[in-house]
């Protein structure tokens, strides 16, 4: 369930990454996508996800996503937060 307060976060942080995907050059975000990719695919649960072709194209085509895992500070709440991985996992299947 989704809250008014956590909608809201969420927008602020969706418009935040907008504002500064325009400052930083995409080759940079790519190379921290890259890294932080590299990184989830130590994690079981994420190979699982990336395993079924319609997520695997989520996550490396969709631009929302991309964003999400190009934070480090992203990639340590996912990896290390039981309630954090379930709402990545969430984002994924809701952008399919």
């Amino acid at each position: 369930m989704i809250t008014i307060s956590g909608f809201i976060v969420e927008l602020l942080f969706d418009l935040a990454g907008e504002i500064i995907g325009h400052f930083i050059p995409e080759r940079a975000l790519e190379t921290k996508f890259q890294k932080n990719i590299n990184r989830l695919k130590e994690e079981t649960w994420f190979g699982e996800l990336e395993k079924d072709y319609r997520y695997e194209y989520i996550i490396y085509q969709n631009s929302r996503v991309k964003r999400f895992l190009s934070s480090e500070k992203n990639i340590k709440m996912i990896t290390s937060m039981d309630e954090e991985r379930d709402d990545f996992i969430n984002l994924i299947k809701e952008e399919h």
